[in-house]
């Protein structure tokens, strides 16, 4: 059996691309964890502290393929009372995972830290208790660069391993 090149790089490849699939996906779940800075009941009172100035996402969150999102209106209030203006966003983030769902569904600013008072009209009893209002930073643009590395890391796994294969085989 002579020595094949393609024999040693393709499965190299494979494993470049599953390493970089790895630490892409941990990219990933740290990017959309790290990005949260506050959480509260999909509750009217409840209190929403912005420890800094800055442009956040309003999200919604709770449990995947429920129509607990379905008519839901809400709003924030300062300290003051004064209504912070949600500005709609052109394109939405939405994180799932098996059981919960996390969707973008507005933008705010904030001029300096602040505790915002949550308003919430059209979600049920039960749907309150399921769900919750999350602040957190825009991850828009981190999203969409690791999704291209995922491809990316992918394609070079499936790459390495079929390559492998056909590298292996006898010639017929």
């Amino acid at each position: 059996m002579s020595f094949n090149v393609w024999g040693v790089l393709f499965p190299l490849l494979f494993a470049a691309g599953l390493a970089a699939l790895v630490r892409t996906i941990g990219s990933l779940l740290r990017l959309t964890d790290g990005a949260v800075v506050a959480r509260a009941p999909a509750r009217s009172g409840e209190r929403l502290r912005v420890p800094e100035a800055g442009v956040y996402d309003l999200c919604l969150e709770g449990r995947t393929f429920s129509a607990d999102f379905l008519g839901v209106r809400y709003s924030l209030r300062d300290a003051g009372g004064e209504l912070v203006p949600i500005r709609r966003k052109l394109s939405r983030t939405k994180v799932s995972g098996l059981g919960s769902t996390r969707i973008s569904v507005g933008g705010f600013e904030l001029a300096r830290g602040a505790e915002l008072s949550l308003s919430v009209e059209g979600m049920s009893a039960q749907a309150q208790q399921r769900c919750s209002f999350v602040v957190q930073r825009p991850i828009g643009a981190g999203i969409a660069v690791r999704v291209v590395g995922l491809v990316l890391a992918g394609a070079a796994t499936i790459g390495g391993m079929v390559g492998s294969v056909a590298a292996w085989l006898p010639a017929t």
